[in-house]
């Protein structure tokens, strides 16, 4: 027998890690119909029972205001879970019973999960769970979802919840009480059989003004929408009141101590000097990967295939194969990483001796971040600024998780408030982010002329980014930038998620990532075998020699970017190029056109005429910039 489990809670409550803790690696993700927001879903057996868990986008609320809380609802009201599991943070089980209430108005079977509760426990906050099952009317769960306490308890919660069926709902005063029966009776009528079952959900959303449920508004007869406004006020009102009241009665009041932020909290927030330190902090950890990276992913990688691997291979394919095209494909005709172009010798090498090294320590220190509880506090020092660009605090997370790939940071603008925002967040995002395979390349090709170089690289990349930002927020229709974020306690990185994350992303880029790289390297190799170089090089000579001051071959590079730019840059060592002209040719890498994979999820996100629109702008911006750094360039050479 099957059963339907939705996830359902706060971000930052731990409620994937529940899933993932029920699921293992038997989850999928894919877009929810009809939108752009990923849902997760996976199963698991328990008592023959299959259950299927769908992990919803993190929700303050079924009145939805984001992209993300639209899907959450959907899946309610389309999906028809046979059970809601709500999550929430057993510190601050406050905020959260307002979402409780709304879910018990679905009438689906509903569980509490009050995660965290050793650290409750710590700050000396009694959760009463008899108490709290009995206000609810819902069987309660205590959990500490790290380290697996009350899974089990969960999955036969699960099974008993359905065979029990739905809870009561809440019930308010009676004149609110006989305006909601009146609304539903008029909605139900005319409701669509598959949403009857929902009357009383939707007829309150309707009383709310929720924009979601318009198009039913004029089902409301004329005699009760003149007070809509009234009776939406005192709901709001009353569902506070039950919410407060549940928590003064389930929570041990005697027991719970003030809790105020951390000395390392006010400074993060702090307006001034938040952003002076997580800039400060931010700086440090780039400079810190920098050095390890240059052990990690250079040198020792550098010793192993010049001293290993590359004379094997090499003898190998030259004992094997005869002199010709696939000999040619494979190593080239020349020693070298970057004169051979071989897939066997330059892609092998930039995947295996380069990038993934690289990543692994990129990825550890992002997922160190991300378990920390660092992003948030990063979102609240950075919010002021960039509101000035057009985009919340909220923003500052999709462009810190596009330094890994544009692709996931532009899929990450979901959790943004407004269609306007997104496009800005995802603009500047492939304008002028590169992806951490890109960064690895470009800290290996300008990092032989010292690091002055790899620092006026980012320095310029900011300035262009803040400067189109700030263009954007004045050019497109205005809209406020507003920041709705609960901060989540610093934690303790928990060893086992953090190899799982890096685990996954790594995976990812090998599946995605690795098959471009070989495929950008084979068509470089063609173009220098068949000759094609030339032909490309008459093409933009005009643009490239004319403007950018650059070898008409670096066209090679340009064109293979549109593929991987990571390795449009890292074909770069190819030439012989002064410290300016690869500057100045890492830059366009970076600003022109974006990689497939970019471009790909941009269509899917925002349609033809919006991504056609960013793209003329990208290749407009580039070519400004371009031409004044080898306008510099040629001043400097006179």
């Amino acid at each position: 027998m099957k059963i339907k489990v939705a996830l359902v809670g706060h971000p930052n409550v731990g409620k994937s890690v529940i899933f993932n803790n029920l699921t293992g690696l038997n989850a999928i993700v894919s877009n929810y119909p009809g939108t752009t927001v990923e849902v997760y879903r996976g199963s698991v057996k328990r008592n023959k029972f299959d259950i299927e868990l769908v992990d919803t986008p993190g929700t303050y609320s079924l009145t939805a205001a984001t992209q993300a809380e639209e899907v959450t609802r959907r899946v309610i009201l389309e999906e028809k879970p046979d059970v809601i599991v709500h999550v929430i943070d057993a510190v601050s089980i406050r905020r959260h019973l307002y979402l409780t209430l709304e879910l018990l108005e679905t009438g689906i079977p509903l569980i509490l999960v009050v995660n965290q509760i050793d650290r409750a426990e710590a700050l000396r906050i009694n959760v009463l769970k008899e108490e709290l099952e009995h206000l609810l009317g819902i069987p309660v769960i205590m959990c500490v979802a790290v380290k697996k306490i009350g899974i089990k308890n969960l999955l036969d919660s699960i099974i008993e919840s359905y065979k029990h069926g739905p809870p009561t709902p809440p019930k308010y005063s009676k004149n609110l009480e006989k305006y909601l029966e009146r609304i539903e009776i008029a909605l139900r009528e005319k409701l669509p059989s598959k949403l009857k079952r929902f009357s009383r959900f939707i007829a309150i959303h309707v009383i709310l003004g929720d924009k979601g449920f318009k198009d039913m508004f004029h089902l409301v007869p004329e005699h009760l929408k003149a007070e809509l406004s009234k009776y939406s006020k005192q709901l709001i009102l009353e569902r506070a009141e039950k919410a407060d009241n549940i928590y003064r009665k389930s929570v041990n009041a005697e027991e719970v101590e003030c809790l105020r932020l951390s000395r390392v909290d006010y400074i993060s927030v702090n307006p001034v000097f938040g952003i002076v330190a997580m800039t400060v902090l931010i700086l440090a950890i780039t400079w810190g990967l920098l050095g390890l990276i240059a052990v990690v992913g250079h040198k020792i990688p550098h010793i192993l295939y010049y001293s290993l691997y590359d004379p094997f291979i090499r003898h190998l394919i030259e004992k094997i194969i005869p002199q010709g095209l696939a000999r040619y494909i494979l190593v080239g005709d020349k020693p070298g990483i970057y004169t051979s172009i071989g897939l066997l010798t330059t892609g092998v090498f930039f995947v295996f001796f380069m990038i993934l090294p690289a990543l692994i320590v990129l990825y550890l220190v992002l997922g160190v971040l991300e378990d920390i509880g660092f992003l948030p506090r990063l979102a609240v020092s950075f919010h002021k600024p960039l509101r000035r660009t057009g985009m919340s605090g909220d923003a500052i997370m999709p462009l810190m998780t596009g330094t890994g790939c544009s692709i996931v940071g532009v899929l990450s603008t979901r959790i943004l408030r407004s269609d306007r925002e997104r496009i800005i967040a995802s603009l500047l995002q492939v304008l002028g982010i590169p992806c951490m395979a890109q960064e690895v390349m470009i800290w290996y090709v300008l990092g032989k002329y010292g690091l002055l170089y790899i620092l006026a690289l980012y320095l310029l990349l900011l300035l262009i980014i803040v400067t189109t930002g700030l263009l954007l927020n004045r050019v497109m229709p205005d809209e406020d930038s507003i920041l709705l974020l609960e901060l989540p306690p610093w934690r303790k990185p928990q060893l086992r998620n953090l190899l799982k994350k890096t685990y996954a992303r790594i995976m990812s880029f090998l599946r995605t990532g690795v098959p471009l790289v070989f495929l950008g390297v084979f068509l470089a190799n063609i173009t220098y075998y068949t000759g094609a170089i030339t032909t490309i090089a008459n093409l933009f000579s005009p643009v490239v020699s004319g403007l950018l001051k650059l070898p008409s071959e670096i066209c090679v590079a340009l064109v293979i970017s549109t593929l991987r730019k990571d390795v449009a840059v890292g074909l770069l060592g190819k030439y012989e190029l002064s410290p300016l002209q690869t500057l100045t040719a890492v830059t366009m890498i970076t600003l022109s056109f974006p990689c497939i994979g970019s471009f790909t999820i941009l269509l899917s996100e925002f349609g033809v005429k919006r991504t056609l629109k960013m793209v003329v702008l990208m290749l407009a911006i580039s070519l400004a910039v371009g031409s004044l750094l080898g306008l510099l360039s040629s001043i400097i050479s006179i």
